[in-house]
């Protein structure tokens, strides 16, 4: 369970953040039960005895500086981290939504954005929602940053290196079509890429499309616009996600 902190957490990225602070909690217990025989038992005796080797062969001073050198570089060992592919998600989330923010903060209500609401009756979420005169968007954002791996079409599907991606955009597809249920009306499926290299313009897949993050205030702002979908629309529009697409 997440800890009553990460509980606490909310906007983009929050319900990726908890479970990222979840996991590092478990390793971090994990961690401290390694270092109570450890230290004991082989860190110290082995530091002790490099430091002393080191003491009558050189100087005491010497002698000391390689026990405490040995004591760090055992302890650095025992509490290095992996990181977590859940932490690296909860970023790219963030990163998402200071790219979004300038959409509410200049558009004069043209626009609502939510961030990581949950899915009524499932344990998914939803990255970000966007609202405007083009209608509603729903934007997954994946943070894929595997060396040299670049985000391409291949005979017609995702590919992101040497891994296909359909799984990945059948579950944005079912994502956009839960919020279409709430709201009424068909979203627009759209995953936001960060750092892997995506060809200008972007890609179009199982009728996904696929942008560089950087993108995205742009191709927002160029889509067109759908009737009836103007400043009361939107609000009211807002209203009803908030209600049925609670905080994650």
């Amino acid at each position: 369970m997440p800890t009553t902190r990460a509980r606490r957490r909310t906007g983009a990225g929050a319900s990726a953040q908890a479970m990222a602070d979840t996991i590092r909690a478990a390793e971090r217990r994990k961690q401290h039960l390694t270092a109570l025989w450890a230290l004991p038992l082989l860190v110290i005796p082995t530091a002790v005895t490099a430091g002393y080797l080191a003491a009558i062969t050189t100087t005491r001073q010497a002698g000391i500086a390689v026990t405490i050198g040995v004591t760090v570089l055992a302890l650095r060992r025992i509490y290095r981290t992996k990181g977590s592919t859940w932490a690296t998600g909860a970023a790219g989330e963030r990163r998402t939504r200071r790219i979004l923010a300038p959409l509410v903060w200049c558009g004069l209500g043209r626009w609502a954005v939510l961030h990581d609401r949950q899915i009524p009756r499932s344990r998914a979420n939803l990255d970000h929602l966007v609202i405007g005169r083009c209608g509603p968007v729903y934007i997954d954002t994946k943070t894929w940053k595997a060396k040299n791996a670049k985000v391409h079409l291949r005979r017609g599907q995702l590919w992101y290196g040497k891994h296909p991606q359909q799984k990945t955009l059948d579950t944005v597809l079912w994502e956009a079509s839960r919020a279409a249920e709430v709201l009424g009306h068909p979203v627009l499926p759209v995953v936001a890429v960060h750092y892997a290299a995506v060809p200008a313009g972007g890609l179009i897949s199982s009728g996904v499309t696929i942008i560089p993050a950087g993108e995205l205030r742009g191709f927002l702002r160029a889509l067109p616009k759908a009737p009836g979908w103007n400043r009361a629309r939107i609000a009211s529009a807002r209203r009803l996600a908030d209600q049925h697409l609670r905080p994650a």
